[in-house]
């Protein structure tokens, strides 16, 4: 009971420090959505940096074309994460990855296809060069892999593939179109063919293959997308009609095809981008407050792009926002703040869980971690509630789950931003990178949006982005940092001693 008293007693010490900074009188300048508070003085030229301009000036960079869905292993995260660490340069944040750079580089292992030794192979001597005709974003690690071949016509969003047409073992060719370009790929994977190519127009491009330390699974299928002048020409030697797809939407033949995917390796590295600002107190400084966000997406599968708008650029969006704030406002906080944007974390939360494993920083010395994950959108999952009903809404996961203290000052940033918040999606806790801090004995907060129709789908786009929502949780977060910063020790979470 004591203990009890004692946490309640620190969190209205810090409540009493905002009445002491502020006049608290509602302001409808400030409002976001409830009737709000207007930030402590000490706050408010951070606070006031963080606009709807901003924001999207940083989402249509980090979701546009030029990062092509920031795939971890993939060209386009590479450019991210060379952005953001050029932003933070520019704000004036430390560098505090590996080597005095913005980068903790986690170690990978790249497959590549080697184009120029791929082949078709079919019947009666026919052969077809890979290079410019097919492009792979899944090998097998057998090399090679034979079928009959089985060619289907996709299209609109809920297609289904006909119960009847036996997939397994197939090389599978599909057209899909717009609509069913994303579901196409996971609706086929189920029938377990050995292969699976969209036809697209143009030049089929391949993507680097990644292998994580401790998680390589052996692949036995082959993915990606092939030519359709190629297409044409297998067509025509397993004397498949050319319009075969204006007849119905499936031509089965009993005529197999092998194609031949020699593979090199090679080691490579993905970055967690890391930067940190220092305390004020010089005693205190040592201590820090972990925030941070996933920066990948899934880049570029099956010849289509993810642009991850939504998971993540929103939350990186957000921290990238508070990072500048923190750096435009002349009062620091008292303890340290690392931002961190992690890697891979679509692929298991990899980039957070190698942090853990290596940090560069004493874990024993970080107070707490906040994380932000898909907070650019409301939530609507069709079964009751709408985007609009949950227009001033937002998920808080986790914060009871440690000290309470912290989910108390949660609590107490937001009479400044004005979410209604809503405390029942436990069942994501595990699903983003917090939960690596957690399992180290770190108190976490996890500020969640929720799902929609647009989750891990090609049409997870900027246009799409609630940017009131990204800046009403960068401006919530932005008070909680420097409310845990200046706040204390927390206790640890129950789940692991430090």
């Amino acid at each position: 009971m004591l203990l009890k008293l004692f946490r309640s007693a620190r969190v209205l010490l810090f409540l009493f420090a905002l009445v002491a900074a502020s006049s608290f009188s509602s302001s409808e300048a400030n409002a976001q959505y409830a009737a709000t508070q207007a930030p402590p003085e000490d706050f408010k030229t951070g606070f006031d940096s963080i606009t709807e301009e901003q924001a999207t000036e940083f989402l249509s960079v980090l979701a546009g074309p030029q990062f092509e869905g920031r795939g971890t292993g993939q060209v386009g995260y590479t450019k991210a994460a060379h952005w953001v660490a050029g932003k933070l340069a520019e704000f004036g944040l430390e560098p505090a990855g590996n080597g005095e750079t913005y980068f903790q580089m986690m170690p990978l292992t790249r497959r590549i296809p080697v184009m120029d030794k791929c082949k078709i192979l079919g019947p009666d001597g026919f052969e077809l060069p890979g290079e410019s005709n097919v492009g792979f974003d899944r090998y097998t690690d057998a090399g090679e892999v034979s079928g009959e071949v089985v060619l289907l016509k996709i299209n609109g969003k809920s297609a289904e593939i006909p119960a009847d047409v036996e997939l397994r073992d197939k090389i599978v060719i599909y057209v899909a179109d717009e609509a069913a370009a994303a579901r196409a790929p996971f609706s086929i994977a189920r029938k377990r063919p050995a292969a699976s190519m969209r036809v697209i127009e143009g030049t089929p491009k391949s993507i680097a293959q990644n292998i994580f330390s401790g998680r390589r699974r052996r692949s036995t299928s082959v993915s990606g997308t092939i030519s359709d002048a190629a297409v044409a020409k297998i067509s025509a030697a397993l004397g498949v009609a050319e319009n075969w797809s204006d007849e119905g939407d499936v031509a089965e033949t009993d005529k197999e095809i092998t194609i031949t995917i020699p593979l090199r390796e090679e080691a490579a590295e993905a970055p967690n981008v890391i930067a940190w600002l220092e305390g004020s107190d010089p005693e205190l400084k040592d201590e820090y407050v972990v925030i941070g966000a996933h920066l990948d997406h899934l880049g570029i599968r099956n010849g289509k792009v993810y642009p991850g708008a939504d998971d993540n650029g929103s939350g990186s969006t957000a921290v990238l926002s508070i990072a500048r704030a923190m750096a435009l406002n002349p009062i620091r906080p008292k303890r340290s703040v690392l931002f961190m944007w992690f890697t891979a974390e679509e692929v298991g939360l990899l980039g957070s869980k190698y942090y853990t494993d290596n940090p560069i920083l004493p874990l024993e010395n970080m107070t707490c971690m906040l994380n932000i994950d898909m907070v650019g959108r409301n939530e609507d999952t069709g079964e009751g509630d709408t985007d609009s009903d949950n227009e001033g809404h937002i998920h808080l996961v986790g914060s009871k789950r440690g000290d309470i203290a912290l989910h108390d000052l949660v609590l107490a940033a937001n009479e400044h931003v004005g979410f209604e918040f809503e405390l029942d999606m436990e069942s994501v806790w595990n699903r983003s990178d917090q939960i690596n801090f957690y399992n180290q004995g770190v108190p976490v907060a996890f500020l969640f949006g929720g799902m929609h129709p647009d989750y891990h789908q090609p049409s997870d786009q900027p246009a799409d982005i609630n940017f009131r929502k990204i800046t009403s949780a960068a401006k919530l977060y932005y008070l909680a940092v420097y409310g845990a910063a200046n706040h204390g020790r927390f206790e640890a979470n129950p789940s692991k001693s430090k």
